[in-house]
């Protein structure tokens, strides 16, 4: 008899541990807040011909965007009405105050986001690039979503005739990441996301990746692909990167968002040439 009551009371405990678990868990996942947040090479936006409507299907999963090759205003706000159509909700944007590039080519930056979730803080602007060193250089502004605010810094790097272009652009990305870094002593948060015409473990960035203090990484695997060719998906050209020390908000969950359902050319001729790529946050703590 006795060993049947300690059995009852193992079991009992058991069933206690078990449940104790299972409320911890449920408690941590609602007060969890993860939210996406995502980069988009969106190909001539406003230019280009596009489907806005099936653009706004993709984006509307993403929080926050940050857009590369925008043309024009005209571009980002159709994308904008088209986002609160499919959403019901109100969308902002910002752009960058003019465009950069090589006379022949030039385009601005964007920021697209949903209104209710997201806050812009502030626009800071280009990085000062004394040196020439980009084509495009890089734009910021400071945003925050819950509780979580941070820097987000768009870069579309050159892809000229050479990939020792491209190189030469890539090694000074560090500097970039300092200089928005160094703005606010409080605010340590810097994501640098957009089209580095370079894949994230590519040598020309270990300045960042290997040899920085502050631990930076690139967020999405390299063996994703994120440009789409004719025939099939190409390239891991489009990234974002982080402080692993600081950016504790990052979950480590990213990817890519295939829209193309195989049609490679069709996704090119109304949407672009790009997947978008993604990061998920936990917003609901800031660690700064």
């Amino acid at each position: 008899m006795a060993k049947i009551k300690q059995k009852i009371e193992k079991i009992k405990k058991i069933k206690f541990v078990i449940i104790f678990i299972f409320l911890f868990s449920y408690s941590i996942n609602i007060f969890s807040e993860e939210v996406f947040i995502a980069s988009f090479n969106t190909l001539r936006l406003g230019v280009n011909k596009k489907d806005y409507n099936k653009m706004a299907k993709i984006l509307k999963n993403f929080k926050l965007i940050g857009l590369v090759e925008v043309m024009n205003k005209n571009g980002i706000e159709e994308l904008v009405d088209n986002l609160e159509k499919e959403t019901g909700v109100k969308w902002k944007y910002n752009l960058s105050p003019y465009k950069v590039g090589k006379s022949s080519y030039k385009e601005f930056y964007g920021f697209i986001w949903e209104a209710e979730k997201v806050k812009l803080i502030k626009e800071i602007g280009f990085y000062p690039d004394l040196d020439k060193a980009f084509t495009r250089p890089p734009y910021g502004a400071y945003f925050k979503i819950g509780k979580f605010d941070f820097i987000m810094v768009l870069a579309h790097s050159i892809f000229g005739k050479k990939e020792s272009y491209r190189r030469a652009e890539a090694f000074n990305y560090d500097e970039v990441y300092d200089y928005f870094q160094g703005i606010d002593k409080k605010e340590n948060d810097v994501i640098i996301a957009g089209d580095f015409n370079l894949p994230g473990h590519d040598e020309a960035f270990e300045q960042m990746t290997v040899l920085h203090k502050d631990k930076i990484i690139y967020a999405v695997d390299p063996l994703l692909k994120t440009s789409i060719g004719m025939k099939a998906l190409s390239n891991s050209y489009d990234n974002m990167f982080l402080s692993s020390i600081y950016t504790s908000e990052f979950t480590g969950k990213s990817g890519t968002y295939d829209f193309t359902n195989g049609d490679y050319k069709k996704s090119r001729d109304s949407i672009s040439d790009h997947l978008p790529i993604f990061i998920v946050v936990e917003t609901s703590v800031d660690d700064d």
